[in-house]
């Protein structure tokens, strides 16, 4: 009961978010929608990225309601592209990958304009895939992460994704989902020299463990980038939004 109430909760202050302070951002190809609530005299930036939402629900702001207590900078940028708008990843369409362009140009612009000295990136399972994507990229960065995935050539050619793999690649072709199940991989490996902080939370029970954090868990300790895990017994991924929402608080409590 509590959990529904909480979740009633942040979807309205997400639509309240939507109406009357929503921005765009004009890449060079996409148009990013935005908030960005500005904290005078802050110096760190949470950027918090969506998950995807059930089909029919259009795409919609993330952790609001968990991020009200914390007086710093936060930019929450949405990912509304795809064939339903419900999200292509915040990566591209028909192989581009421009929207993670874009993403990034938005990114950094705040960063500079607000004379930023710290990142956080905060997201889950498709958010929490983005927080790792575009942290890794920004030095001293902190990543919190609650069960992202990682194989996601693989993922998305499940039952129920691969309007979103054809929509990104264009196709869904054994190469493209190979394309995407190395992006992560290589994404991280290029960066692994960026004193990153990444606080994972996952659950080793639920049923995208072993297809996925598994072997992220696997690269980020065998690189030797500082991981700090929050590992739990849950049965399914969608119990993430029950869990995921007080590591947020922890890891913030003790970093702000």
């Amino acid at each position: 009961m509590i959990n529904k109430m909480n979740k009633a909760i942040d979807l309205f202050k997400s639509k309240a978010m939507i109406k009357f302070k929503q921005r765009v951002f004009n890449g060079e190809k996409y148009n990013i929608k935005y908030v960005l609530n500005i904290a005078s005299g802050s110096d760190n930036l949470i950027i918090i990225f969506t998950a995807c939402t059930k089909i029919g629900q259009p795409a919609r702001y993330n952790y609001v309601r968990t991020l009200d207590k914390y007086k710093c900078n936060k930019l929450f940028i949405l990912d509304d592209f795809g064939f339903d708008n419900r999200g292509a990843y915040y990566l591209g369409k028909n192989k581009d990958f421009a929207i993670q362009n874009d993403v990034n140009l938005l990114i950094n612009q705040v960063i500079q304009k607000l004379n930023i000295k710290r990142s956080i990136f905060i997201g889950s399972s498709k958010g929490g895939y983005a927080a790792m994507y575009f942290g890794i990229g920004i030095k001293d960065s902190i990543i919190i992460s609650g069960a992202p995935q990682y194989m996601l050539g693989d993922y998305l050619n499940l039952p129920g994704h691969q309007n979103i793999l054809n929509y990104i690649m264009g196709d869904s072709e054994e190469s493209s989902v190979e394309y995407l199940n190395r992006v992560m991989k290589i994404k991280i490996d290029e960066n692994r020299n960026n004193n990153n902080s990444v606080y994972l939370h996952y659950s080793i029970n639920e049923e995208t463990y072993d297809s996925d954090i598994k072997h992220l868990v696997y690269q980020l300790d065998n690189l030797g980038i500082n991981t700090i895990k929050d590992i739990k017994e849950y049965m399914n991924h969608s119990e993430l939004t029950k869990f995921f929402p007080a590591f947020i608080r922890e890891t913030l409590d003790k970093q702000l």
